[in-house]
């Protein structure tokens, strides 16, 4: 079986910027757009129904579970098959089915079991997708095509932000409640996930007609038998960190409690303004440093920018555990961007680059399949820390952080057959 990485010729000529690099992020920039109108508010929405921080951080981590463990399946489906074209699509289309039951819902109960239905579609569509980012560049120049797609998907989620925001203005004078002027934002927000299905249509899969028999006839077992040693070193640095890294939506709700904390008569638009604007800076400075951490892994290493991305989060999550300060917070969430946009799309690229080129998908999704589990177990946990005292989700977070950083560095993972930077 050969690595992707023992062949680099056979694409080096090819510039980053192809058609379906393109493609996919045009499709990941709608899917966001729609996306990230509901992150800033979901976790209010849920607390508008009665639900509490626990049941916030388990919502979140469950999502993200849900998504996360179908991953491994998809990805196996994908090398087995090639069809990875036909999954992308079924994982943007579900997407608005549960994001429209979540606005029409009324009960916190119903976003538990729609939540995770949403994030489906995300655990169908990743695997596939990002091995075909992988196919569709060279090894040298990957980190700038999962920086573009990441600053895509960004770019999505900071107009997503805004248009929140731009709702909440122009209805709440309109509106009689704080939970119809959410639900009105989460149902608005469905019917933009449907423009992110039209661009898959135009997308080329050289796989599907070049997968071996071999491939075809092989169990996921096997697949993940045949999976290097250096990457599973890394699944364990992975597993730690997701461990640490839980649900964005408490960090979200964090910016409410601090504001609270401030100034207690702050008024209801400003309970639900300030997190939305926060969370616009967060993705501004997480689109804007995409490409730059992308380009700066193929040319320092990408291990070296992961760990760079790991400092930002123990920096960013000290910050929240000490500060009071809703000024000082609003700059966190700037670090915080920063430390998405030197390891979300990074820690894919590396992955890739320690998996052969005929097991990526099954590598991909086995990676966020186990993530999946350690973002349940450390969403619930960083949501009982919560209810306890607001700075200890965040102490846990950085503390786990500060481990996945050693660890990269003493398991010695290596790239095979490429020069390590």
């Amino acid at each position: 079986m050969s690595s992707d990485n023992d062949s680099p010729n056979n694409s080096s000529s090819r510039a980053w910027f192809t058609g379906n690099v393109l493609l996919l992020g045009l499709v990941s920039f709608f899917a966001d757009l729609s996306g990230e109108m509901m992150t800033p508010v979901l976790p209010l929405f849920i607390t508008a129904l009665g639900g509490s921080n626990v049941i916030i951080g388990f919502i979140g981590g469950l999502g993200d579970a849900v998504a996360n463990i179908v991953k491994v399946f998809s990805g196996y489906i994908a090398d087995k098959t090639g069809k990875r074209k036909r999954l992308i699509a079924i994982g943007y289309g579900i997407p608005f089915f549960a994001k429209l039951g979540i606005g029409l819902s009324n009960a916190w109960e119903q976003v538990l079991i729609l939540k995770p239905t949403e994030r489906l579609g995300k655990g169908i569509r990743g695997a596939p997708r990002d091995s075909l980012i992988a196919d569709s560049i060279s090894f040298e120049e990957r980190g700038k095509a999962f920086g573009f797609h990441r600053m895509m998907d960004t770019a999505g989620a900071i107009l997503g932000s805004f248009l929140a925001l731009i709702i909440l203005i122009m209805f709440y004078e309109i509106l009689n409640t704080e939970l119809e002027i959410l639900q009105l934002i989460l149902i608005i927000s469905a019917f933009i996930s449907l423009a992110a299905v039209i661009p898959i249509f135009f997308l080329t899969d050289p796989d599907e007609e070049s997968v071996t028999k071999q491939r075809k006839g092989t169990s996921l077992i096997e697949n993940l038998k045949e999976l290097p040693g250096n990457y599973y070193k890394f699944l364990i640095v992975s597993i730690i960190f997701g461990l640490g890294n839980f649900t964005v939506l408490l960090f979200i709700i964090h910016t409410k409690t601090i504001l609270l904390g401030a100034d207690p008569n702050a008024s209801q638009f400003m309970q639900l303004a300030f997190p939305i604007l926060t969370f616009i800076w967060f993705n501004i400075i997480y689109t804007v440093l995409s490409i730059p951490f992308g380009s700066w892994s193929d040319d320092y290493g990408r291990k070296n920018i992961f760990a760079i991305g790991l400092v930002l989060f123990v920096i960013t999550c000290l910050g929240f555990a000490l500060t009071t300060d809703p000024v000082i917070l609003f700059l966190l969430f700037g670090i915080y961007g920063a430390f998405y946009a030197a390891t979300d799309g990074i820690q894919k690229a590396l992955a890739i680059d320690l998996l052969p080129s005929d097991l990526k998908g099954t590598g991909i999704g086995l990676l966020q399949t186990l993530m999946g589990f350690a973002s349940i177990f450390g969403g619930i946990i960083a949501g009982y820390f919560y209810d306890f005292d607001s700075s200890l989700p965040f102490l846990y977070g950085g503390v786990l952080a500060g481990l996945s950083l050693v660890s990269l560095y003493a398991l010695k993972i290596t790239l095979s057959n490429q020069r390590e930077k």
